[in-house]
């Protein structure tokens, strides 16, 4: 069989197709590059921020992984974009990629928001298995003392001494005031990847779309020039 050249008469992928499909591949390798370091940033400050409350451990190392996956979706899709025609069997592997980025995403978001669900019972709990060191953090940043009330495992720290009033306020409302925001926050960047994800998952499917139609004319023009070759050679016999 021989070698797919294009014709010269007809080209289905367009150059807005690669453009459009180029553009939307960059966001989404973007996607990627973003959570990788924001995860490795928010990793080595892990315990120092305020975050460290609605962001787990677990949580930074799935965004991390999440974050690579996507890094190599996209080259996958770099070597299809390079040539459809030749490499087809790349951009379809790509569109599988997409499909689990996509629900890696929704898992990620999944696991934040059911940690919202109660939160107060949630962070209590985690208030109890903290040292004293991060609460302190969070009783200075926060200007409260213990979590229910100033006698409710406090720790020391500059502001929650033994001679502290009892009229302070407790961390609970703090926490899950703070806590609440940055959830909602991660929601809405999470919810923006995927919309990110659903439109390279389209880009890529009308470029495997395009190609095929192409593919296609470049057979039958194949076809016709071999047919013309053979009715000029039963002239000359």
């Amino acid at each position: 069989m021989g070698s797919i050249t294009k014709p010269s008469s007809y080209r289905a992928i367009s150059k807005q197709i690669l453009a459009s499909f180029a553009v939307i591949e960059f966001f989404y390798f973007a996607t990627g590059a973003i959570m990788i370091i924001i995860g490795a940033l928010w990793f080595m400050t892990f315990g120092e921020k305020l975050r460290s409350i609605v962001i787990t451990r677990n949580l930074l190392a799935g965004t991390i992984g999440v974050g690579s996956f996507i890094v190599v979706s996209s080259l996958v899709a770099l070597v299809g974009f390079i040539s459809p025609l030749k490499y087809k069997n790349w951009l379809v592997a790509h569109v599988f990629l997409i499909v689990i980025s996509s629900l890696a995403l929704l898992a990620l978001g999944g696991d934040i928001w059911f940690r919202t669900l109660n939160e107060r019972q949630q962070y209590g709990n985690e208030w109890l298995e903290w040292d004293n060191s991060m609460k302190a953090l969070f009783e200075d940043q926060l200007q409260c003392c213990g979590y229910q009330n100033s006698t409710d495992n406090p720790a020391p720290s500059t502001l929650c001494t033994p001679d502290v009033s009892p009229n302070i306020q407790g961390c609970i409302g703090p926490i899950t005031s703070k806590a609440t925001a940055l959830s909602q926050q991660l929601f809405t960047t999470l919810f923006g990847f995927i919309t990110v994800d659903v439109f390279a998952l389209f880009a890529t499917i009308i470029l495997i779309q395009a190609r095929n139609v192409e593919e296609r004319y470049i057979k039958i023009d194949e076809k016709n020039s071999h047919i013309k070759d053979e009715a000029l050679k039963r002239q000359y016999v």
